[in-house]
């Protein structure tokens, strides 16, 4: 990757027969995935195995033949059918040791907790001979160790499979090795989201690019060899994305800057937002401005007022406290949202007549009422309404702005399920929504 030696190969192995069944989503490895390749490394193989001792010291094994850094997750807990720590043990061939820091550890957590520690606990305290033990965030500790692997070695980490002590513990330790075995490599992706457009409306804007680094990626010595551009579209908008490889994260960063301006202009106002989705930009805008917003909402069932809910929440300050200071806080900011999914019910809780409410199909005097009773009764600053006119398949919303001036708009949704249907409106509204707020953020100087 970097011109004088090859790429750190990467496993990943993911335990938990919660995971297998599909009973839990297996967020942790595709967040590794994607922060080693930034590191520079090359993600080798994924593998997703239940909670039995022989299928990790299969999948352990496999990857041992075929990965130079394996992350194995999950498995580390205090119960019986917590099994990596003794598998690991076996195919290292080294015996478990209690470790006596981990046991004060354990012995202190839980006199925080004002509860005796449980014996089955201790098995935490647990570690392959030779390991070494990293401080944990939890109760379960992380581990490290060279696996044999035919005339050499393979580093093994193992981490708690609960995502925010997996990221730690990924940044702490398996992150900064992969940056020094790869001499500084790295390829750093820029996303741009965007909405009201479908995928091949924006492969075609972008066909000359796309043309462009198709020509590129066969001449090592092309000035734009090394950028990557596809497409991936979603249920609520596109996503268009650059990754650029460089010998720094910086320089790769600003390689695909680059290219992802470049879209962003001929795009114009169709992107939503980049890297992030766009209701973090919502977010983002309302926070910074201190502006309030309430929802009103009739197919989307809530969809709308949860996800800008979220994506507030995740506002924090750069070390990962509190929200911000801005009066009022982020958490504040959204005064709530009502629901209405029947003509009846939009009928009693927004006062529409009959004539607006004919067949319960949505109309601009329909979200926009809806939108207006939304700023008041809740008294925020801006309000948003949102339903579906499920018989044409296209969403209406309504924005009603501080100084009362309402904005309305539709997007039909070609096919989709209700579950796509929803999203897609979802997208298409706070979409609406950014834009009035970067209008109203303008005018206000």
């Amino acid at each position: 990757m970097n011109g004088t030696r090859p790429a750190v190969r990467v496993g990943i192995c993911s335990i938990g027969s919660e995971l297998l069944g599909g009973d839990v989503v297996d967020t942790n490895a595709a967040w590794l995935a994607r922060r080693a390749v930034e590191a520079g490394a090359a993600p080798s193989a994924t593998v997703v195995v239940g909670d039995d001792h022989d299928q990790i010291i299969g999948a352990l094994g496999w990857l041992a033949g075929r990965c130079d850094v394996i992350v194995a997750a999950g498995g580390l807990g205090p119960t019986a059918d917590d099994l990596t720590r003794d598998a690991v043990a076996d195919i290292a061939g080294v015996a478990l040791h209690r470790d006596d820091g981990l046991v004060r550890h354990l012995h202190q957590t839980y006199a925080r907790l004002e509860r005796p520690v449980p014996t089955d606990a201790l098995h935490q305290a647990d570690i392959p001979a030779g390991a070494t033990v990293h401080e944990p965030r939890g109760t379960a500790a992380g581990f490290s160790l060279d696996l044999a692997a035919g005339e050499g070695h393979r580093r093994l980490h193992v981490l708690p499979g609960v995502p925010w002590e997996y990221r730690e513990l990924a940044e702490r330790v398996v992150l900064p090795e992969l940056i020094r075995r790869s001499g500084g490599a790295s390829r750093v992706t820029r996303t741009l989201h965007v909405t009201g457009m479908g995928e091949s409306a924006v492969g075609e804007a972008l066909r000359d690019v796309s043309a462009r680094l198709a020509t590129a990626r066969l001449d090592p010595g092309h000035p734009e060899h090394g950028v990557e551009l596809s497409f991936l579209a979603t249920d609520d908008d596109v996503l268009v994305r650059f990754t650029a490889s460089a010998a720094s994260p910086d320089a790769a960063r600003q390689r695909a800057s680059a290219y992802a301006d470049e879209a962003a202009e001929r795009l114009g106002d169709m992107v939503a937002s980049t890297d992030d989705r766009v209701e973090h930009d919502v977010a983002r805008m309302l926070h910074r401005h201190g502006t309030t917003i309430g929802t009103a909402e009739g197919f989307t069932a809530g969809r709308i007022c949860a996800t800008v809910s979220g994506a507030l929440a995740a506002i924090r300050d750069p070390e990962g406290g509190t929200p911000r200071g801005t009066p009022p806080g982020a958490g504040e900011l959204l005064r709530g949202g009502i629901i209405a999914h029947t003509p009846p019910m939009l009928a009693g809780l927004f006062g529409l007549g009959d004539d607006q409410l004919a067949s319960g199909v949505a109309s601009p005097g329909v979200v926009e009422q809806m939108a207006r009773q939304a700023q008041d009764r809740l008294g925020a600053d801006v309000a948003l309404g949102v339903d579906v006119d499920t018989d044409v398949s296209t969403v209406r919303w309504a924005i009603v702005l501080p100084d009362r001036t309402v904005r309305t708009g539709h997007q039909f949704i070609p096919g989709g399920d209700p579950d796509t249907v929803r999203a897609r409106s979802t997208g298409l509204a706070l979409d609406a929504l950014r834009r009035e707020l970067s209008q109203l953020r303008r005018r206000s100087g």
